[in-house]
């Protein structure tokens, strides 16, 4: 494919508000994937990480992680426009990681927000959404968790998503810095699939 190539244009901000209706619309399972950062987070995860999962199954998993329920689109064409902005979303991730890894930012700093608590709440989607990705291949990324030194890269993320009981611990500049921190991580997560030596630095050194 080319970059002219339609298919792997990033979604513009009129299609990103469309998904994020539909995401968040009655016609998704109760448990679906239910918001932008979630499904971001999701993606970036099955991106940068060993890959090693079934087409069908991260599709499926977007709209029930029991792979049972499917959404309920309105007519054939919505299908296809909702699907078509899902694989372009993930097509313009899966290039950037390609060509330029050092360039990503997780989608809740691409985007604004009504206020700080807001902001924090699509974080935690975001780092939810990650962390189910991660559980799509679970086995596969166990490396990185029997590794002492990589195993601190996910650390922020299973904090932020409150997954971690140490979220109640944490002061809003605890919460702030490893926010702040995704980046990083996830660019680090990437680099140790692909043999790089490249890792999240701890913010007090």
């Amino acid at each position: 494919m080319t970059v002219s190539d339609p298919m792997m244009q990033p979604l513009s901000l009129d299609e990103l508000t469309l998904l994020e209706e539909f995401l968040v619309s009655d016609q998704t399972p109760q448990d679906a994937l239910s918001s932008l950062e979630m499904l971001d987070g999701y993606m970036t995860a099955s991106i940068v990480g060993p890959q090693l999962f079934n087409a069908d199954d991260w599709y499926a998993t977007i709209w029930d992680q029991d792979k049972k329920l499917q959404p309920s689109f309105s007519s054939p064409e919505e299908a296809e426009l909702i699907n078509s902005l899902i694989v372009r979303h993930n097509n313009s991730l899966t290039t950037l990681f390609d060509e330029d890894p050092e360039s990503f930012v997780p989608l809740f700093d691409r985007v604004g927000y009504e206020n700080e608590e807001v902001k924090k709440s699509g974080v935690e989607e975001w780092a939810m959404g990650f962390l189910i990705g991660m559980e799509l291949a679970h086995d596969a990324w166990q490396p990185l968790f029997d590794d002492e030194e990589s195993a601190v890269l996910s650390m922020s993320l299973f904090m932020l998503s409150k997954v971690s009981d140490e979220f109640s611990h944490l002061t809003d500049r605890e919460i702030a810095e490893l926010t702040e921190s995704v980046a990083d991580c996830v660019i680090s997560i990437y680099a140790f699939w692909n043999g790089e030596e490249e890792y999240c630095e701890d913010d007090d050194e």
